[in-house]
């Protein structure tokens, strides 16, 4: 390895870890100072909340190595460009672009291991997190917690497709409910409607209930039934309804695109939602390579101010790209974009801007 590609390696990798562990740092202060009252309160051991902070090391790692990256390499560059090292440089023949590959072969680390890090990591760690803030940091608010759901969707234990347009999970009813059976082969055997649902101690008992039957072609078998009260099987506990409505954010890639498989033919407004987010997956480790790609034009243009200059406008210009890809998110599950184009568009856009920039640069 040559002496000029450890220079810039050093110069890049120390600021990056600097800048990781004081976003570190400052997420654990600002969660520390939100839940003072209920640690205190509830008396919880130093050693759950030193395992509920180190659980969350993982997500705070996919959600900032992007603007973590994007930083250091302005400050190295911008450091580099007042030392007049860039200068030097070019005045040698050696070309930025080409001093900077192993930059570019560290982004690209830095996306697989954002990706290795959600699929196995990210999942794993939210539900110990979870569980430690249940169990000792919220557990005088552990029933006061949400009241209603709507359009509650999830993948029962009885290989059923539930829908509900609404869930209280006060009185534990549940409103326009809508139940697709499946065999073991995933061949749909029963279509279950229900004006409504209400838990008795260990059962449910359905509504105004139509109940349609299919043979393994899908085809209607004999006649519609329709009760004003039945019983129908359907093992989920009311508390196992929301941790099943909140379980698909803690699923990796491969988990979420079979869940949603298993949903089709349920509420397209949920299947939307999740689709988004299963897209999103993909499209989120190359935030930090375009993060990259987008803070050296930065810092090689000269920028009154110096670096803490160009460390400014960078950070100004990682918000706006993590604002954008929040509004696309939000329109893709609202139905306004297609999920896959809502997961994608802010890193095709802001890929377009870094290289326009980038060509528009000092070289």
């Amino acid at each position: 390895m040559k002496i000029l590609d450890k220079y810039i390696i050093k110069g890049f990798i120390l600021p990056l870890l600097y800048c990781l562990i004081v976003f570190y740092l400052l997420y654990i202060v600002a969660d520390v100072l939100g839940h003072l009252d209920d640690i205190l309160k509830n008396k919880v051991p130093i050693q759950a909340l030193t395992k509920f902070y180190l659980s969350f090391s993982p997500l705070i790692y996919v959600q900032t190595a992007p603007i973590a990256a994007l930083l250091a390499i302005v400050y190295l560059l911008s450091t580099m460009n007042r030392n007049n090292e860039l200068t030097a440089m070019k005045a040698s023949g050696i070309n930025t672009a080409y001093a900077l590959r192993p930059i570019f072969i560290i982004g690209i680390i830095i996306c697989l291991s954002i990706f290795y890090v959600n699929e196995n990591l990210v999942p794993k760690a939210s539900l110990i997190s979870n569980k430690i803030k249940t169990e000792y940091i919220e557990s005088e608010r552990k029933n006061k917690g949400l009241k209603s759901v709507k359009n509650l969707t999830i993948y029962g234990k009885a290989n059923q497709m539930i829908y509900a347009k609404s869930f209280d999970s006060v009185n534990n009813k549940l409103g326009d409910i809508i139940i697709l059976e499946h065999d073991k082969n995933q061949n749909l055997r029963r279509k279950i409607l229900a004006k409504k649902a209400i838990w008795l101690t260990d059962k449910w008992r359905f509504y105004d209930v139509i109940i349609y039957r299919f043979d393994k072609l899908g085809q209607p078998l004999g006649k519609v039934l329709t009760f004003k009260k039945k019983m129908v099987r359907m093992p989920e506990k009311p508390s196992e309804l929301l941790k099943g409505e909140f379980m698909a954010s803690l699923m990796n890639y491969a988990q979420l695109k079979t869940y949603i498989n298993r949903l089709k033919g349920g509420d397209k407004r949920t299947i939307n939602r999740l689709k988004t987010d299963l897209y999103f997956k993909l499209a989120l480790p190359f935030i930090a390579f375009i993060m990259i790609l987008l803070g050296i034009p930065f810092a090689l243009t000269t920028v009154r101010g110096g670096v803490a200059a160009s460390i400014g406008i960078s950070i100004i210009l990682g918000l706006v790209y993590y604002a954008s890809i929040g509004i696309s998110l939000a329109l893709g599950k609202g139905n306004f974009f297609p999920p896959l184009i809502a997961a994608h568009l802010p890193n095709i856009a802001f890929f377009i801007i870094a290289i326009l920039l980038i060509r528009r640069a000092p070289a």
